[in-house]
């Protein structure tokens, strides 16, 4: 994991196994009384964060022209 800070910033790069872990030991941490509301939205960011570079969607070619596959429900 690397910090750097920066003005008003910090910035956090880590792997995803390394952003995986940590997610799972803030929300293991989250529901007692010691947690900080800093503490549940880092822990949610990180989430976020995870969950969207697993995310590989790709959209099809030509979804929205003329060449796009009709569903069957609205063929004619």
């Amino acid at each position: 994991m690397k910090v750097t800070k920066s003005n008003n910033a910090v910035t956090l790069s880590l792997d995803l196994k390394t952003a995986e872990k940590l997610v799972d030991d803030l929300k293991e941490h989250t529901g007692t009384l010691q947690a900080t509301n800093g503490m549940r939205a880092l822990a949610s960011v990180l989430q976020q964060a995870v969950y969207e570079s697993k995310d590989h969607f790709r959209q099809p070619p030509h979804a929205f022209d003329a060449k796009a596959p009709k569903q069957p429900s609205i063929e004619d």
